[in-house]
């Protein structure tokens, strides 16, 4: 099972939540004496409630985010792509697309961008294979359109990294603008073309023009497919509508990924094996995952919820990880450490906290005040 690679890494520190209950832990598991729920600093921490996108790029990364739920998984395009890295992301301004295609932001057709989604991936023992797709959507189809002929034009301009010229790319759809490199960095396909007022890039890199090109065009199929099920933006600007994220730890570290409610396939798109998560996730019935300071997951039953933990703690594990003890007077918590990582989940009725940390005891800490918070959603 390939790892996730979302493990965002928080500070220490240490105050104490006293909470005078009976002989029992708060999540009911039995213990000895007062319960005191270790939360330190994490307590104060809570999301708030994030209402209405109602600026222009809080509007935009909300239509990016519902945008992921189509976007294609790197794993079914190539077995080969099981890595999932970064940018892996929403698009919300036209800066934003500086990191799929560095110096385009300018262009005239890019003056119509409203809004997009990314993913690139990679091979987990192999670094000359890549793979970077994004979906671009515009003001209309004439801006799309136009959009190709300049974003093709900017990467066909020699540089000192790059010698691209316009090529043939057996598989690419009617239309498609295909161009090549095959410099020192490797064999290098990317491919353009639109549906309606959304521009589809795919960029491959492998030591093998055949591979590239194979990948580029199926990566184009399949986006299109996938961006065929797509209907008029939902012009619903709630944020959260079910208030998922008040059960997460507070971020302002300005993670474009952060503060973002996912749906259930775009929730497996970090995951190495995107296609396995998707199993699990659709398993567990979960149809909403709020990302910020943590990870929040909504399952259809309590029962589902622990199957979706036991997918976590494996996906998780690899050969130096060992079970670690759970929080103070929160036995039901699974904790786990790895080398310099650590990770504890939690159960609260049918929802699940996910929390991961360099050190043990912040982890700790982070998912006993996470369960605080799911257990006001819960109740």
């Amino acid at each position: 099972m390939q790892k996730s690679w979302r493990r965002p890494l928080l500070p220490v520190f240490a105050l104490v939540l006293g909470m005078a209950l009976a002989a029992c832990a708060v999540d009911g598991t039995p213990t000895r004496g007062p319960i005191t729920l270790k939360t330190g600093k994490y307590g104060g921490e809570q999301t708030p409630a994030l209402g209405d996108a109602d600026s222009p790029v809080s509007w935009a990364k909300l239509r990016a985010v519902r945008l992921a739920d189509h976007m294609v998984f790197p794993s079914a395009i190539d077995p080969k792509l099981d890595d999932g890295k970064l940018p892996t992301q929403p698009l919300a301004t036209v800066t934003n697309t500086q990191i799929v295609i560095p110096d385009t932001a300018d262009l005239p057709a890019m003056k119509h961008f409203e809004y997009g989604f990314t993913v690139t991936a990679g091979n987990a023992d192999d670094n000359d294979y890549g793979f970077n797709q994004a979906v671009y959507v515009f003001s209309d189809d004439k801006a799309a359109t136009a959009a190709v002929d300049e974003l093709s034009g900017a990467m066909l301009k020699p540089s000192r990294y790059s010698k691209f010229a316009k090529a043939p790319v057996p598989g690419l759809p009617a239309g498609a603008v295909g161009i090549h490199d095959g410099g020192k960095y490797g064999e290098t396909v990317a491919a353009f073309t639109t549906q309606g007022s959304r521009l589809i890039y795919t960029w491959a890199k492998s030591p093998d023009r055949g591979w590239s090109e194979r990948v580029a065009a199926t990566g184009q199929e399949q986006q299109i497919a996938l961006l065929k099920d797509v209907g008029a933006d939902s012009d619903d600007r709630r944020i959260d509508p079910d208030g998922l994220l008040t059960g997460t730890l507070r971020s302002d570290d300005g993670n474009p990924l952060h503060k973002a409610v996912y749906g259930r396939r775009a929730a497996a798109l970090f995951y190495g094996d995107q296609e396995a998560a998707l199993r699990a996730l659709t398993a567990a019935g979960i149809d909403r995952f709020a990302w910020n300071g943590s990870q929040a997951y909504r399952a259809a039953s309590e029962r589902q919820a622990a199957g979706w933990v036991d997918f976590l703690a494996e996906n998780f594990e690899d050969e130096t990880t060992r079970k670690a003890s759970s929080p103070q007077d929160l036995g039901s918590a699974r904790c786990l450490k790895s080398g310099r990582r650590a990770a504890c989940f939690i159960t609260v009725g049918r929802y699940v906290g996910e929390v991961y940390d360099s050190t043990l005891e912040d982890a700790q800490a982070q998912i006993s005040a996470q369960y605080t918070f799911l257990k006001k959603l819960r109740d």
